[in-house]
């Protein structure tokens, strides 16, 4: 597994995740989006110098990572249909974060299978919070 940075020829392949049912349902933000708009978006995401949006591949993408940065970078995870339920998750995870940080994540309370991909990346429940349980990693985890 490898993790290359996003390009604008990445757009449908993003678009296409971003708006699968199970995808959206695990999303902060759970509206699907309009073409027109994920355009603009991406295109606005990746001139962003703080802001890192990485595909992880195995001979074909598998998923996508999104690091937003700030004070602590705000990771969040997507993985292609195809590829969900073989245990993708939590290595894409660790290549993103292991020696950096501190990182925080935002997910569901009901979304089990992120939660506990998020742990044995090395993430620790926090709190919960607009209706959200927050997670956290530093550095040296």
């Amino acid at each position: 597994m490898r993790l290359r940075p996003a390009t604008m020829e990445d757009a449908e392949r993003l678009f296409d995740w971003r708006n699968d049912p199970v995808t959206r349902a695990a999303s902060v933000n759970r509206d699907p989006v309009a073409w027109d708009d994920h355009l603009a978006w991406l295109e606005a995401a990746l001139a962003d110098p703080s802001r890192r949006i990485l595909i992880a591949e195995d001979r074909v993408p598998q998923g996508t990572v999104r690091l937003d940065g700030g004070q602590r970078t705000e990771v969040s995870i997507t993985l292609a249909p195809a590829a969900r339920g073989h245990g993708l998750a939590t290595p894409i995870l660790r290549l993103a974060t292991d020696g950096r940080g501190p990182f925080v994540a935002r997910i569901r309370p009901d979304n089990a299978a992120s939660r506990r991909a998020f742990e044995a990346a090395g993430f620790t429940y926090t709190h919960h919070e607009g209706g959200m349980d927050w997670f956290s990693k530093r550095k040296d985890t």
